[in-house]
This record gives C-alpha cells, structure tokens and sequence, in this order.
C-alpha cells in the first residue's frame, strides 16, 4: 500500500526519483599545489520524493487533491510515507523547492488530475 499520512495513495502513482538520491555527499577543494581534498560525507536527511501522477498511468480524484493541498498547507508538517514493503519514511513538503503540490485537470476544469507532489525526507 501507497499512503502519505492519512490519505491512501493510488497504487500507480509513481516514486520518479527514487533511484537517483544518493546518502554520500561529496566536496572537493584544490589546494594551492594542485592536490584535490576531497570530504565525503553521509547524508541521513535532505532525500528528496517526488511522486508522479501521469495521465497516461494515474489519475487523482478531486478529493484526494484536496486532501493533498491541506496538507500542504499546513507550514512545517510531518507525515509519515508508506512506500509498499519500503520502511516507513517521515517527509515533509518541499516548499523550498516550489510548488510542493501542482495539479492540472485531465480534461479541461473537471476532474480527474495528474501531478506532482514535491516531499523531502526528514
């Protein structure tokens, strides 16, 4: 089961970016020899989800899209992400990275929506 918060996901919504995080960051300085420094670090939060409602796959319902913009509305929530087998993630929107939420009509002015939800993992 898909499910962020209360709200039950469509099974067919889509982790876009799922394979493309990695949990190593890495710097590189040069120093005034020509030598590279390199500081590798582990990166626990900051992972960024962006779930996919595409018209060709899945389509919201008005309410699943009013549910989802109330939540994003409220400033500095946190809500639990069940991803299928997936350990249980704690996200929050990325309104950093705007527009955390964005919905277009499959037909015009009339449900259902494709879309975007923007989380970052905390």
């Amino acid at each position: 089961m898909k499910r962020l918060g209360a709200l039950i996901l469509p099974n067919s919504i889509q982790w876009s970016d799922r394979d493309s995080w990695s949990p190593v960051k890495q710097t590189a300085l040069q120093t005034l020899s020509g030598r590279v420094v390199l500081h590798p670090t582990r990166q626990i939060t900051g992972r960024p989800i962006t779930l996919l409602a595409e018209k060709s796959v899945t389509w919201l319902t008005q309410s699943e899209i009013d549910a989802l913009k109330a939540m994003a509305a409220q400033p500095g929530a946190t809500f639990e992400l069940h991803w299928l087998d997936d350990p249980v993630r704690v996200v929050t929107f990325r309104h950093h990275d705007p527009p955390a939420v964005a919905f277009q009509p499959i037909f015009p002015h009339t449900p259902p929506y494709t879309g975007e939800i923007r989380l970052v993992e905390i």
